[in-house]
């Protein structure tokens, strides 16, 4: 499984926002600015079959409608593409488009080829998505609720923006590697701390590769070189 950063960054640094890529063809979140990174890199975004949403704020979803616009009005893609999120995610990217001024949900159904997968708030195992098994993941963001992780063919952890908090552990426990909120140096109900990727690691003795890093916590982790913990740059790919 090839699995590539397209961000790493939180929302006020230079890095972009957390991305993930999976095989080409299966992507965490789509930050303000993830359509310019794929097509700077050449990627064949038609390939992109499958977005994973953890939680409706806008720097995990700011980038859908571009998308979309692109493979199915300039590309003229005709193919599916499944988005799997949160109660509520079709409306939220119906919005986004209404905000950009873009077509409408009458417009968006008869030109897009759109299938969602809207998640309460339970965990949720859906196979057979393009081949793949996704494992949804409730986790803690604050306020924001639901939010979600994912797990993906029992191979890759995604936590989204989370605190500490069980759905966090499950991710840890049933992944061979997870990619991982690391905004602060030290967690709140929010976001994951340095302190709390250290427990992670001293419990499950796996990798850990941190993401959603503000630069103060990246340099902070570049400084301190902790066994296990991967301190990466946007673009930074790995099999596994």
């Amino acid at each position: 499984m090839k699995v590539e950063l397209i961000g790493t960054g939180a929302i006020y640094t230079k890095y972009n926002s957390a991305c993930t890529l999976i095989n080409d063809n299966i992507i965490v979140d789509m930050p303000n600015g993830t359509l310019k990174q794929l097509l700077k890199k050449n990627y064949n975004i038609e390939k992109i079959r499958t977005i994973l949403v953890t939680h409706m704020h806008g720097d995990h979803t700011g980038d859908i409608p571009f998308f979309l616009k692109h493979v199915y009005s300039f590309n003229k893609f005709k193919n599916e593409i499944v988005i799997i999120g949160p109660k509520g995610i079709e409306n939220q990217i119906v919005k986004l488009f209404n905000a950009y001024r873009f077509e409408d949900r009458k417009e968006i159904e008869e030109n897009m080829n759109i299938k969602y997968i809207e998640l309460e708030q339970e965990n949720l195992t859906i196979k057979d998505i393009n081949s793949y098994k996704v494992q949804s993941i409730l986790v803690s963001h604050g306020e924001e609720k639901p939010a979600y992780g994912y797990i993906i063919n029992d191979t890759v952890g995604v936590t989204g923006d989370s605190g500490i908090c069980d759905g966090v552990e499950e991710i840890v426990k049933n992944s061979k590697t997870t990619i991982a909120d690391t905004s602060l140096l030290e967690g709140d109900s929010c976001h994951m701390g340095i302190d709390n990727i250290k427990y992670l690691i001293e419990k499950y003795q796996k990798p850990i590769i941190a993401t959603h890093l503000r630069d103060t916590t990246r340099e902070r982790l570049k400084n301190d070189n902790i066994e296990n913990i991967l301190v990466v740059e946007d673009g930074y790919i790995f099999e596994i």
